[in-house]
């Protein structure tokens, strides 16, 4: 993309990022896309409802971006769709706070890859820190896919068709993709707006997977940009929140929602039942060996599916919600 297509484009572009008591990584999150070349003005910070020393080091560091702050913590999903309201677009990046530009020109490549035919969402290579893979990219849980999965055979499926089956892909190439774990996640405007937002049916969890499901729902198809890369810290905010059993949870609760929205009665039973049994399995082995942090986290999981965890529904009072919206300063920066 030439320099000025990319103008034009970062031009009609939004991106949203979220905070949560965690100024110093949203700074960072944010400095990386600036660094990127993308405008600082088309930059939504949303303050979640946090501390006043949090609040205070956005606005000092900041000041450039539109800023969005909520009188309390409302979920990623709900203050995802707050901040994309603020700024319409013709494409959205969604970003987690941990999450930042590594390799150069990498928000330029995931924006163009949207135009790609039928391509509604694209999502970007994922690195952890030390700049290993950190595997992003799933498979929607069918009926086979659980078996596969549940059983550990996932593993030894051929690499080439990995993504629709396992997610021990190498992630080495661009492709089309069911669907990804999103800490960086880019969408055309207009399926923003056929989908109307994340899905606010869960405090956190699972509205990743959820909206490639209502993507491909839509008509519209995932695409995997090998030639974007981003570092993800992951599990940030949330280990604020829960510790990783009480996680485990909360996301096996949020997974057994999304599965009963997505299919068919007996499909969904089935999965959960797989699944479940998958987990257990895995805990029992785990508490043999007394690796009990691992087990503990396996039954974690085989609870939340059961569905014995609320996975905190959103306070939805509209009437009571205290916003406000700060937009870019030209002092700033």
């Amino acid at each position: 993309m030439s320099s000025s297509a990319q103008t034009l484009k970062y031009a009609t572009t939004t991106a949203v990022l979220l905070n949560w008591n965690q100024p110093e990584i949203t700074i960072r999150s944010v400095e990386a896309l600036v660094g990127d070349g993308f405008p600082a003005d088309r930059i939504v910070v949303v303050d979640n409802g946090s501390q006043e020393a949090s609040w205070h080091a956005l606005r000092e560091a900041l000041g450039s971006c539109l800023l969005v702050r909520l009188d309390r913590n409302l979920g990623f999903s709900r203050g995802c769709n707050l901040g994309a309201r603020q700024l319409p677009a013709d494409y959205f990046l969604l970003v987690n706070n941990d999450a930042f530009v590594h390799k150069p020109g990498s928000v330029g490549r995931l924006v163009e890859s949207l135009d790609r035919d039928g391509v509604g969402i694209a999502v970007p290579k994922v690195l952890n820190e030390d700049l290993s893979l950190q595997p992003s990219a799933v498979p929607f849980l069918r009926p086979m896919v659980s078996v596969v999965r549940a059983s550990g055979l996932s593993r030894f499926v051929p690499n080439r068709i990995q993504p629709n089956w396992g997610a021990h892909w190498d992630h080495s190439r661009s492709q089309f993709i069911d669907a990804a774990n999103g800490a960086v996640m880019a969408l055309r405007g207009e399926v923003w707006e056929q989908l109307g937002g994340i899905s606010e049916r869960t405090f956190m969890y699972s509205e990743d997977i959820d909206l490639f499901w209502r993507v491909r729902e839509l008509g519209w198809r995932a695409w995997f940009e090998a030639e974007s890369e981003f570092i993800h810290l992951g599990n940030t905010s949330n280990s604020t929140l829960w510790n990783l059993t009480q996680r485990a949870e909360v996301i096996g609760a949020a997974e057994r929602l999304m599965l009963k929205e997505h299919l068919p009665r007996s499909q969904w039973r089935f999965v959960i039942a797989t699944t479940r049994a998958g987990h257990f399995a895995r805990g029992v082995v785990q508490r043999m060996l007394r690796h009990d942090r691992a087990a503990d986290v396996s039954f974690g999981s085989f609870r939340g599916l059961g569905g014995h965890v609320n996975p905190r529904a959103v306070d939805d009072d509209a009437d009571t919600l205290g916003l406000e919206v700060f937009p870019p300063s030209v002092s700033a920066g």
